[in-house]
């Protein structure tokens, strides 16, 4: 038996007239490409997200202009609402706001509310608006019972403590007038 030895040797080529190339300044041509392209991406990255920041806190001071908590502690509080008995029994009602939200209840006398679908039920109040020149809240009467109505009202400052404006409802045409008074808070007792 013969072993066959393989022959190390290339076949030889022609040699090339000039330099000899090579491979290293085309790939160092792509590697500051691909660096180049990263750190713009990045840059890009970094401004998109700059501008999205900018975006939501443009948004929050906007939502500022409607609904500042600043501003709605002003308005918090227990008021006395007055306005036509079209819009209540009594024509008497008390307000009673914290933080956004709150309750409205006719008061008056025993005989005036006895007949009343809301009688003397606490209703849910919403605000829809909180700025320094304006105030709106709704109340929900609905949520009671079906007969009674919801309220919109809209409110503007007289003095820091008196508030006036309109009260509107799908039970009657129009706009009434109504008068907030907020109700003094009895000192505590230390």
């Amino acid at each position: 038996m013969t072993l066959e030895t393989i022959n190390p040797k290339l076949p030889s080529f022609a040699p090339r007239n000039g330099p000899t190339r090579t491979a290293a300044p085309s790939l160092i041509a792509c590697l500051l490409l691909a660096l180049c392209g990263s750190a713009a991406g990045q840059a890009a990255s970094q401004a998109a997200s700059q501008a999205a920041s900018q975006a939501a806190s443009q948004a929050a001071h906007s939502d500022r202009q409607v609904f500042s908590d600043v501003v709605t502690e002003t308005y918090d509080g227990t008021w006395t609402a007055t306005f036509d008995r079209s819009v209540g029994p009594t024509g008497t009602a008390k307000f009673v706001l914290n933080d956004f939200a709150g309750t409205w209840e006719d008061v008056g006398t025993a005989d005036l509310l006895k007949g009343s679908a809301c009688g003397t039920k606490s209703r849910p109040v919403t605000v829809q608006l909180s700025q320094k020149e304006a105030f709106s809240f709704t109340v929900f009467g609905a949520h009671v019972s079906a007969q009674c109505q919801d309220l919109t009202v809209y409110v503007k400052h007289v003095n820091a403590n008196t508030l006036e404006g309109t009260v509107e409802s799908k039970a009657f045409a129009g706009e009434q007038k109504i008068r907030l008074v907020r109700t003094p808070q009895a000192p505590r007792r230390r």
